[in-house]
């Protein structure tokens, strides 16, 4: 049996096939063309279902009669041939069939189009799209392939680099190998030759493959990563920090709004002096944190002692974070550090051991110094413009900062990759901007529907896919893909270590489950100390059992209500694929069971598992109540019930 059309209901297509013949995978895409003008579709697999040759029958006898008044031949003579051909398999086979839900992308040709409504008739071929036909569609190739990962059927995967720059997104529940497939992306541009720069918050990214410049002939013997430790060896004069970061830093400190005004406006004037001394061609003098402290102590801030005094805590307070320098020789080059890794690298700026206050000021001083050397770069035509990663980037980074990002990001040529477990933290501006997705598994409804903001694709196909992602296997769609949702294995990074510094009390002391030791030898017994018996306790009288309240049992008028609501149920589905074509194919599989107390229960069998699951999404069950209760004109709440093979039901 080759794969057959069911149906077609707005942008979704209903496939039945035997997964005893072909074995097909969420994700996957396929051709549906007609054979005798060779026009078709491309479809994309979304969710299975379970098939029986009564439900399918009973489908098809649904979609038949609809609204019309009776079936025209036409239709008779295609049930017919639907029941000989099926009842040429099998009882067991029958049982086996499936139904692919797939999702209408492009119309087929030599290049894919857009969709524009257009759908074949019933005498068609289903097919495989090769991998090489959804490259040459989906993914460009100017020259800078990205190997990150296999497709579904183990082809390797690239993505082109041109394509990747700007704003970029990767994200996933915690374990689902979100940093891993940064780092995939970290290293394939590394190895490019695109310079990158790090802020590593959690010590991620350290242990990568080090930077190597030969000290003879000071070319790169190996590409790697600098790894520059915030406090330790990378420390900032007053004017490498800047006066906004420093103000912001200060603040965080707790300095007063009129102490702030003060110390600004003193700053200014010192910076302007420093500049002009440049501008005469003499060498600037060096400010470090002393210099201001001595400033503080001589009231230049303010004539007024509380005001000075205020500027003093807070200014020893920076000094304590340990990143100023206190002379020339200490302070840090950027631009040096970053001329190092021009012909590809990444600095890792290591700003775990900074505090929550601290680390604010720190970020957004390293975020002007890169839009200064991305300044540099167009003045001098070089064009290596840094591929910056921020690592949870809203624990670190105020919300005005991210948005100066991602809008002049495009203008200063800077990449940006936001790398976050917690979606809802991404702000929303981020997502207007993104380029790419790079999704990984992502259970929660929230989280989908606010990473759905981004306008990539809708929210059905985000949450088809993501919710039932493979650990290390991603959701790709954006600019790389030209839109097209692709699903691939991240690849692994044999003899690296990716994992970062997560610190245990508990030790292994046994290998994990599934490892040869497994069954080498037997747990040690636990040995329970021995206890004296405890006295019994007195007796109680028995009480008598209270007796239990007989639920109550629909009314005649609920009963009346549930009768026409099992009479009219195809015209509701019919209805609802209206607004939702995917739940008007999720509810032909239900059937309403029991209306008590405003509370409607809608009963599936065993089979249908992934039909009730979706009607519990909240998303889903809020429209079919709305619906429901406008029929009804009284609020409705829905419930499912799952019924198995001897008809017992549970609630779920």
């Amino acid at each position: 049996m080759s794969i057959q059309v069911n149906q077609v209901k707005g942008d979704l297509v209903e496939l039945v096939f035997n997964p005893r013949e072909e074995d097909l995978r969420v994700g996957e895409t396929l051709r549906i063309e007609e054979r005798d003008t060779g026009e078709g579709l491309v479809v994309q697999i979304i969710a299975f279902r379970m098939v029986t040759y009564p439900s399918l029958i009973q489908e098809q006898l649904q979609l038949a009669v609809g609204q019309a008044p009776g079936i025209s031949p036409e239709i008779l003579t295609y049930l017919s041939e639907t029941k000989e051909a099926l009842d040429d398999l099998e009882a067991n086979e029958v049982r086996n069939l499936k139904i692919a839900i797939s999702k209408i992308r492009k119309l087929t040709g030599q290049r894919w189009d857009q969709w524009d409504g257009w759908i074949p008739t019933r005498d068609v071929e289903v097919t495989r799209v090769s991998d090489r036909e959804l490259f040459d569609n989906s993914v460009a190739d100017l020259g800078n392939p990205l190997h990150i990962g296999d497709t579904l059927r183990g082809r390797p995967f690239n993505i082109e680099g041109h394509y990747l720059e700007k704003i970029n997104i990767v994200t996933g529940v915690k374990g689902a190998g979100k940093s891993h497939l940064s780092k995939v992306l970290l290293l394939e541009l590394i190895n490019a030759g695109a310079p990158c720069v790090v802020f590593d918050l959690n010590r991620e990214y350290i242990h990568l493959p080090k930077h190597d410049i030969d000290p003879h002939s000071g070319e790169v013997s190996h590409k790697g990563i600098q790894h520059l430790k915030a406090g330790t060896n990378l420390k900032l004069g007053v004017r490498q920090f800047g006066l906004n970061p420093l103000v912001t830093m200060l603040t965080k400190f707790g300095l007063p709004e009129v102490s702030a005004m003060h110390f600004e406006n003193r700053m200014s004037r010192l910076l302007e002096e420093a500049s002009y001394h440049e501008q005469q061609g003499r060498r600037a003098p060096f400010i470090g944190i002393q210099h201001l402290l001595e400033m503080a102590d001589d009231l230049e801030f303010s004539p007024n002692e509380v005001v000075s005094a205020a500027i003093r805590s807070r200014l020893e307070a920076a000094r304590n974070t340990g990143v100023f320098a206190e002379d020339p020789d200490e302070a840090t080059s950027m631009q040096s550090e970053y001329d190092k890794i021009g012909q590809g690298g990444a600095l890792v700026i290591d700003i775990s051991s900074l505090t929550n206050l601290s680390r604010q000021g720190f970020v957004q001083a390293i975020i002007d110094i890169l839009r200064e050397i991305c300044e540099r770069e167009i003045q001098r035509g070089t064009g290596r413009f840094p591929f910056v990663f921020f690592e949870e980037a809203h624990l670190y980074i105020n919300r005005n900062t991210i948005g100066y990002i991602v809008t002049r990001s495009r203008h200063l040529g800077m990449t940006c990759f936001f790398v976050t477990n917690m979606v809802g933290g991404l702000d929303e501006t981020v997502l207007r901007q993104v380029d790419n997705l790079f999704l990984l598994h992502l259970p929660f409804d929230d989280d989908v529907r606010h990473i759905s903001k981004s306008a990539i694709v809708d929210q059905e196909t985000m949450s088809s896919y993501v919710k039932r992602l493979r650990r290390h296997h991603a959701l790709i769609l954006g600019d790389v893909t030209r839109q097209y949702p692709v699903i691939i294995k991240v690849k692994e990074l044999k003899g690296i270590r990716t994992a970062g510094e997560t610190q245990f009390f508990f030790k292994p002391k046994t290998a994990p489950m599934g490892s040869e030791s497994d069954h080498q030898s037997p747990a040690p017994e636990t040995v329970v100390p021995a206890v004296s018996e405890p006295e019994p306790l007195p007796l109680i009288a028995q009480q008598p059992e209270l007796p239990m309240a007989e639920e109550r049992k629909p009314t005649a008028q609920e009963e009346k209500l549930l009768a026409r609501l099992q009479a009219l149920w195809p015209d509701i589905i019919a209805n609802i694929r209206e607004k939702s074509a995917f739940l008007g194919s999720v509810l032909v599989s239900s059937r309403p069971s029991k209306l008590l107390d405003q509370t409607l229960t809608i009963g599936f069998t065993a089979r249908d598992g992934f039909q009730r699951e979706m009607l519990e999404d909240p998303e889903y069950r809020e429209l079919l109540e709305k619906e429901l209760s406008t029929m009804l004109r009284q609020e409705v709440t829905v419930i499912c019930q799952t019924s198995d093979a001897g008809g017992n039901s549970r609630r779920s």
